[in-house]
């Protein structure tokens, strides 16, 4: 089974970033276009925070099943810190009282985890493409 979580979470990072970037237009257009925050721009957040939270899980499970590595111990800090940002975030932007500060708290719950995850497969020495 661990043979197999490695290559699924190692594959998965381009979803995860592929959906980041793509929410990153969604919400910065609504946003420019000072539209309604309707149900494409939060499917692009939602989409986005399930995928993160799909390759946590499988980080988890990869990390359970290898040997343990000290090296992982930035990664694995980053990784949770994205995670924990992309849901705080999130929460936040659907409580925000008008659509200027949704899409802008939308934003950041993209934004914030993408850095947090270049950070965390950097910290590993791995490339990000």
């Amino acid at each position: 089974m661990g043979v197999m979580l490695f290559p699924a979470h190692s594959g998965l990072r381009y979803a995860v970033l592929l959906a980041g970037i793509i929410a990153l237009i969604i919400l910065r257009w609504g946003g420019y276009r000072k539209q309604p925050f309707g149900r494409a721009d939060r499917i692009a957040g939602v989409v986005f925070t399930a995928l993160l939270d799909l390759q946590v899980l499988l980080g988890i499970a990869t990390v359970l099943t290898r040997p343990w590595q000290p090296a992982l111990i930035g990664h694995i800090t980053l990784m949770v810190a994205a995670l924990l940002s992309a849901h705080g975030l999130g929460v936040a932007a659907r409580r925000a009282p008008t659509d200027t500060r949704r899409y802008n708290l939308a934003l950041l719950a993209v934004l914030v985890p993408l850095l947090l995850i270049v950070a965390g497969i950097m910290a590993i020495g791995r490339r990000l493409l």
